[in-house]
C-alpha cells in the first residue's frame, strides 16, 4: 500500500514539534505596589490630587484606588486635609478621589509640604515652589488663501533660568481633551533668553473663539512627565530602553507640584 507524501510531511512536522513543546516556569520577584500621586497646586483653585495604587505588570486592573488615607498640605504654619472626595477638574480634564474645596493662593518663597499616610501604613513626602508665570505677549492669528486659521503666540522667556512649558490652545472650549487644538510640552534650549512664538497650525476658522495657555513648568513636573511618556513609549517595545518613572517625592511614585499658565482669549472675526 503506498502512503501519500503530504501526510508524512504533516506527520513528521507534527512529532518535531510536539518534541519541541516545554514549559517554562518563571520565577518572578515578588512584586510590592507602591503609592502612586498626582498633586498640582493651582492658583485660585481647589485642593485635589489623584491617589493610587502601582501594579504588576501583568495584572489586568486598569486602575487601583487608595482608599481612607490622611493626606495634608502643609505651609506657612497653616495645614489642611484633603478628605476622600472625588473632584474632576474642568479645566484640565483630570479626574481626582481627594479634594478640599478650599481654594488656595500660591505664594512665591513659601515651601509647600505635603504628608501622605495610608491604611498599610505606608507614607509619602514631598516639597514644592510656586513657579511664576510667564506672561503670555501676544496672542493673535493669520488666515492662508482657503481662509483657515492659524493662532499665533509670542512670550519671552528668561535667561537666567531653564525654563519648561506646556502650549495648550482650544477652540471655543477652554477644557482639555474638549476643542483642544494644540497641546505640546517643550523647553528653552532652542531660544534661552530669546522671544518666541508659536502656531496652532490652520485649524481655526471664522467666527471660533481662540484660548491660549502657556503653562510654566517645574523641572520636577517636567522630567516626571517626560519619564511617564518615555515609559509609555518603551511599554511592549522589544527595542526600547527600559524607562524609570521620575519621581520628587520619597515613599512612592508621582509628582506633587505648582501648575501656572497665562492664557489669553480673541475672537475670530
Amino acid at each position: 500500500m503506498k502512503i501519500n507524501s503530504h501526510i508524512i510531511v504533516v506527520f513528521v512536522i507534527t512529532m518535531i514539534s510536539y518534541g519541541c513543546q516545554k514549559t517554562v516556569q518563571l520565577n518572578l520577584p515578588k512584586y510590592e505596589p507602591k503609592m502612586v500621586l498626582e498633586f498640582y497646586l493651582q492658583d485660585d483653585q481647589p485642593l485635589s490630587c489623584l491617589l493610587q495604587e502601582s501594579i504588576n505588570y501583568t495584572d489586568t486592573t486598569r486602575i487601583k484606588l487608595i482608599e481612607d488615607a490622611l493626606i495634608v498640605l502643609s505651609y506657612n504654619g497653616v495645614s489642611d486635609t484633603l478628605l476622600n472626595q472625588p473632584y474632576l477638574d474642568q479645566k484640565l480634564g483630570k479626574f481626582y478621589n481627594y479634594s478640599n474645596p478650599k481654594k488656595l493662593k500660591l505664594l512665591p518663597n513659601v515651601i509647600y509640604s505635603l504628608y501622605i499616610n495610608d491604611r498599610k501604613g505606608r507614607e509619602m513626602r514631598g516639597t514644592t515652589r510656586v513657579k511664576e508665570i510667564v506672561p503670555i505677549k501676544t496672542l493673535s492669528y493669520v488666515s492662508n488663501d482657503e481662509n483657515d486659521i492659524s493662532a499665533v503666540l509670542s512670550f519671552d522667556d528668561d535667561g537666567n533660568t531653564s525654563n519648561y512649558y506646556i502650549f495648550a490652545a482650544f477652540r471655543n472650549t477652554p477644557v482639555l481633551g474638549a476643542g483642544v487644538i494644540r497641546d505640546v510640552r517643550f523647553n528653552d534650549i532652542l531660544f534661552n533668553g530669546k522671544s518666541f512664538s508659536f502656531n496652532t497650525g490652520y485649524r481655526y476658522v471664522m467666527g471660533d473663539t481662540i484660548t491660549a495657555r502657556l503653562y510654566h513648568l517645574t523641572q520636577e513636573h517636567n522630567d516626571f512627565a517626560e519619564s511617564v511618556s518615555n515609559a509609555q513609549s518603551a511599554n511592549g517595545n522589544p527595542f526600547g530602553q527600559p524607562a524609570n518613572i521620575l519621581s520628587n517625592i520619597t515613599g512612592g511614585i508621582g509628582v506633587f507640584t505648582t501648575l501656572n499658565y497665562d492664557e489669553k482669549v480673541v475672537i475670530i472675526k
